[in-house]
């Protein structure tokens, strides 16, 4: 068996296992994409949002993946001791392209994107079975872990993001932080549906148009039952440069919600998939609020360990630090650009 390291993630890492069968049929797969365990220590306070990310993900692939509307890769076993012990084996789609989230977004493939993702919430539409299932976080289990973390990330954002991004979202930050866990119950009240939780570009890979694999989501880790809009806004707000956003924000709202009645939803608006969309933009600021408290807090390695994981941290953290930074910058301006924060109280 061979193995080649693919990437370094905040939680997990991905390598490419080329296994050696014995008395194979042929159908077996050449290769495997393994999704591990970082070697790196986590903060205390980080560990329980880690465990729960880590339990989801490894759930979602048997419970849920092979019957999505939406494209993911196909699982081949999933194994789980533990947040630190782990094993999650997965289709190998290395030859599909993939994008930065330094990126402006794919203009070309968006309406795709969205449609995609309106079959896929239309699929999971106040579905009892996803509310009942005991592996994938309600809203209130998201808020119980979200809350805490925004509340004690938001100090540092505003001091290093806040002022040189609009320093008039700053009073509407402290209310978002304040109301923050409100946000999970006002868009689930009526849109409740499977929730990606990390719908960005680069957690898509694209193959040819057209093809069953023009578009593929990946990485279900955030995944959870709450507002499909978040997944929406997330992708809107944080994928594109402000200027573009403005040119598409409309009409992707627009092909999303069509998606959405085509494939069965009825009795949501289009006017309710706009406010639910502004609200959630301000539930999209969790990841950068989160993320620049993460990496400030990250422990390295040891000074005894391996050169290469030296590096790779070294390297997990210049692209986290880049990658929260325009992330955090187009978020604010389009919660202000929206007026998003009038949905918040007084």
């Amino acid at each position: 068996m061979n193995t080649d390291g693919i990437g370094f993630g905040y939680i997990s890492e991905t390598v490419r296992i080329v296994p050696t069968y014995e008395g194979a049929d042929g159908s077996a797969p050449a290769s495997i994409v393994a999704k591990l365990p970082v070697s790196v220590d986590f903060p205390e306070y980080l560990k329980p949002w880690s465990a729960q990310a880590v339990e989801t993900e490894l759930h979602f692939y048997p419970e849920a993946g092979g019957d999505c509307a939406a494209r993911v890769p196909r699982c081949y076993g999933a194994a789980f001791e533990g947040w630190r012990s782990y094993a999650l084996l997965l289709e190998d789609l290395s030859q599909l392209e993939s994008m930065s989230q330094m990126d402006s977004g794919p203009r070309d493939r968006a309406d795709a994107i969205v449609t995609m993702l309106g079959a896929l919430h239309a699929q999971w539409w106040e579905s009892d079975r996803l509310r009942a299932a005991s592996w994938l976080p309600s809203s209130e289990r998201q808020s119980e872990l979200n809350t805490p973390l925004v509340e004690g990330g938001w100090e540092l954002f505003a001091e290093r993001i806040v002022p040189r991004v609009d320093p008039d979202f700053m009073p509407v930050g402290e209310r978002l932080v304040r109301d923050f866990s409100g946000i999970f119950e006002r868009g689930a009240a009526s849109a409740a549906t499977l929730v990606h939780g990390d719908f960005r570009i680069e957690n898509f890979l694209f193959g040819e148009p057209g093809t069953p694999d023009e578009i593929v989501f990946i990485d279900w880790q955030l995944s959870g039952y709450g507002s499909g809009l978040r997944d929406m806004a997330y992708f809107v707000s944080q994928g594109f440069s402000p200027d573009e956003r403005r040119e598409v924000e409309d009409d992707l709202i627009a092909t999303y919600h069509r998606s959405l009645v085509v494939n069965g939803v009825t009795g949501y608006s289009l006017a309710k998939c706009h406010e639910d969309y502004r609200l959630g933009l301000l539930w999209s600021m969790y990841a950068p609020i989160i993320g620049m408290t993460g990496m400030a807090e990250r422990e390295p390695p040891p000074p005894e360990a391996p050169e290469e994981e030296r590096k790779a941290f070294d390297q997990m953290i210049e692209t986290g630090v880049s990658l929260v930074t325009v992330m955090a910058e187009r978020n604010i301006v389009a919660v202000m650009d929206t007026k998003a924060g009038e949905l918040l109280g007084a």
